[in-house]
């Protein structure tokens, strides 16, 4: 079992101070986890810099600094609706992502009153679009994603943003290969189930104890595990799955195997934090993407499993021509999907540009697979 990232979260990103603390504390989190038997995929920092105006050249000069202090990646956090500054901080935002390389950031469509503004959706769409449109094969929205109601503090990026009273971290784990143990040989699902709940509390309790002797050592508030199975390469959520399907992801069954795999995770006895559900990011997940080159599921499976799952549509390959009224459909399909069961959900698409439908992606990167692109 790997961790996938311990992400520390603070509040100015541009003290100097805070950034340094939070690179030593990364550091020595990986070390002492790393001691104690776990491997540690990433260490990552988290904030929420679009509450104040900072223009395109300061947010640039921040991440150069982050990388002179050996943080990998950096949140900037998400965009609200409905702020003194939302409107220009979504005029930046392409701008960062296209001239950056481990500056991630997000858009929160929904209001705190449950309403989906479309003109935010549309801009979201926009930016989608633009950052496609002016990376390598669109590789930039590995970075950018669509919020609706997802808490702060959650591990996994891009959906991290910060917001607490004080410097915090929070860890998620990859946890795929739990998956595929407790549901292999099981006679039933409801028997696997309980297998997964059994195997993950004993090694969940394992992290809070390492995770809580650091945060008394240093004083950071250890806000809690986002326990997501979050897939990579060839441990496949999609091929643990199947060890309780009759046949392949996205056929007849997948719905109550992945709403099981949801209910299971958040009834953990464990100090839960983030998504803490099914996360299925095709271009993540070898399987996800053999079953959906396959045709064994579409978008609109995706979005069906959504309803029961933790994350909403992660890492979508669509089409380079996608229009921004198109893109800005399927977020409003989300966002109310999200609204309408009160639930956090994500978006994160990756038009290809010069591909239409059933092309193959071409990604060459650590943390992308290649699958057929999705008609929309």
């Amino acid at each position: 079992m790997k961790i996938r990232t311990i992400t520390t979260g603070i509040p100015l990103p541009f003290s100097p101070y805070q950034l340094q603390r939070a690179a030593k504390f990364n550091a020595a989190c990986q070390t002492h986890f790393e001691t104690n038997g776990y491997e540690v995929q990433t260490t990552r920092v988290s904030s929420q810099i679009w509450d104040e105006t900072r223009d395109v050249k300061a947010i640039l000069k921040l991440e150069s600094e982050a990388q002179a202090l050996g943080i990998d990646f950096l949140n900037l956090g998400t965009i609200l609706p409905e702020k003194r500054h939302t409107e220009t901080q979504l005029a930046h935002v392409a701008d960062v992502i296209v001239q950056s390389e481990t500056l991630f950031a997000t858009v929160t469509l929904t209001t705190q009153s449950g309403n989906v503004i479309s003109e935010i959706t549309e801009s979201t769409a926009d930016i989608i679009r633009q950052i496609a449109h002016q990376t390598e094969a669109g590789y930039g929205n590995l970075r950018f994603a669509a919020l609706m109601n997802c808490p702060p503090n959650t591990p996994f990026f891009p959906a991290a943003y910060w917001h607490d009273t004080r410097t915090n971290f929070g860890i998620g784990w990859q946890a795929a290969d739990l998956v595929q143990h407790a549901f292999t040989d099981a006679p039933n699902l409801e028997v696997g189930l309980q297998n997964l709940k059994t195997v993950m509390e004993a090694e969940g309790q394992k992290i809070v104890a390492l995770a809580q002797t650091l945060a008394q050592a240093w004083g950071i508030k250890f806000v809690g595990i986002d326990v997501s199975p979050a897939p990579m390469g060839d441990e496949s959520i999609a091929y643990a799955m199947e060890q309780q399907l009759p046949g392949y992801f996205g056929e007849r069954g997948t719905l109550t195997v992945a709403a099981g795999l949801t209910r299971t995770l958040r009834s953990l006895d464990l100090p839960l934090c983030g998504y803490s559900g099914l996360m299925l990011p095709v271009l993540e997940d070898v399987g996800l993407g053999e079953r959906s080159e396959a045709g064994y599921f579409n978008l609109d499976s995706l979005l069906l499993y959504s309803s029961v799952c933790g994350t909403g549509l992660d890492t979508i390959p669509i089409p380079g021509d996608a229009t921004t009224a198109q893109i800005a459909a399927i977020l409003t399909d989300v966002a109310t999907l999200s609204t309408q069961l009160n639930k956090p959900l994500s978006v994160r698409l990756f038009p290809v540009p010069g591909c239409n439908a059933d092309c193959l992606t071409e990604f060459d990167s650590p943390y992308l697979t290649n699958t057929t692109v999705m008609q929309i």
